[in-house]
């Protein structure tokens, strides 16, 4: 009897391959794609949105599978929507794409998986999942340039041996050629890389135009507190950010600060955007939870180069991190990854920034 797997699929090109892979393995594979946005409204030209619903149905057929449509925008909205507008309103920088796999991806859909009696759910990321001497661990994607293990932290470690990322050991070049040789109508469509709800990564206008948030005049000031100009809200920056300031003339400035209270940003020159380390909350650990300090490497946003720390576990899932060379742009709200070579360990939201010592706010 052919093992039953159900493809979360999209209508791009990863997760219609993904879901060719696993039948060509001999799996009974079913496809189901989940509608993220109301289609009488729908602007949206990515996963969730009625352009990519009917790609992902279209690629069914060419593949020969069965196919679902489950609705899940209200979840969408509150768990991911509702808190991207949240954390920008408190001076964060939220991560939706983490949220995203946490409580849509492998959460509610996990549950209809098997709920339809399935034995895995597969995915079109890029990541491995290795059988270990503790079961199974989450190890990076062998494609350098789109390994997302990144985003994947927060799967739950007894759900891994139940999980297929069938193009984790693949190259995208190759994942195009497989496309297009099985004639998917998703060969040789476009990739997205901006935020699927926000159309071309314009935050300020979508809040604006979506979430309802009026223009909050404030100043930008240095970190002594100096005058050096005014913004329209510090909701619309984030910490590193040097383009867009309106600030002008001499050193470059950076955003080191956002002072929701006070709606004031404040700037520096780039070495005191740098920190020491953080601290970090809501860890999620796979691997056995640590207890006493180690060390690792922390990934503190999609594209950053791992940074050597020190972990402190703390009270609850909390921790310290103190990195052996301060970093640029830690930003209170984006996700800290932590591995072991290519194996992720686990990770959590970033919270207090540590200043490098002599600099910083």
């Amino acid at each position: 009897m052919k093992k039953k797997v159900v493809v979360a699929m999209s209508g791009g090109v990863d997760s219609s391959v993904a879901a060719a892979l696993l039948k060509e393995q001999g799996y009974e594979v079913v496809g189901i794609t989940l509608r993220l946005f109301d289609e009488k409204k729908d602007a949206v030209k990515c996963c969730g949105g009625a352009d990519s619903a009917d790609k992902a149905r279209s690629s069914a057929g060419v593949l020969g599978i069965r196919h679902y449509f489950k609705s899940a925008q209200g979840l969408f909205s509150q768990k991911v929507i509702d808190k991207f507008v949240g954390g920008y309103l408190a001076g964060s920088t939220p991560n939706p794409c983490v949220e995203c796999n946490r409580h849509l991806k492998f959460s509610y859909l996990f549950d209809l998986a098997r709920g339809m009696g399935a034995r895995y759910l597969a995915t079109g990321h890029y990541a491995e999942i290795k059988k270990t001497e503790d079961g199974y661990g989450l190890f990076r994607g062998a494609d350098p340039l789109k390994d997302q293990s990144y985003f994947l932290y927060c799967l739950k470690k007894a759900q891994l041996g139940r999980l297929l990322f069938p193009l984790g050991g693949r190259e995208k070049k190759e994942i195009r050629r497989l496309a297009a040789g099985l004639g998917l109508p998703s060969a040789t469509g476009q990739e997205s890389k901006d935020i699927c709800f926000v159309a071309g990564g314009n935050y300020n206008s979508y809040l604006k135009k979506n979430a309802g948030i009026q223009p909050r005049p404030g100043l930008m000031v240095d970190i002594a507190g100096k005058r050096l100009g005014r913004h329209g809200g510090f909701f619309n920056f984030t910490v590193g950010q040097r383009r867009g300031t309106g600030v002008y003339g001499g050193r470059r400035l950076y955003v080191t600060e956002l002072r929701p209270a006070s709606n004031e940003v404040v700037l520096g020159p780039r070495e005191t955007a740098h920190s020491s380390g953080f601290l970090v909350s809501g860890l999620n650990w796979l691997v056995p939870a640590p207890a006493a300090p180690f060390g690792s490497s922390a990934q503190i946003r999609y594209r950053h180069t791992p940074a050597a720390c020190r972990v402190e576990p703390g009270p609850g899932r909390s921790a310290k991190v103190v990195f052996e060379k301060p970093q640029f742009a830690v930003a209170p709200g984006q996700s800290a990854v932590f591995y072991d070579r290519d194996r992720v360990i686990g990770g959590g939201i970033i919270g207090g920034r540590i200043k490098a010592k002599g600099l910083g706010f």
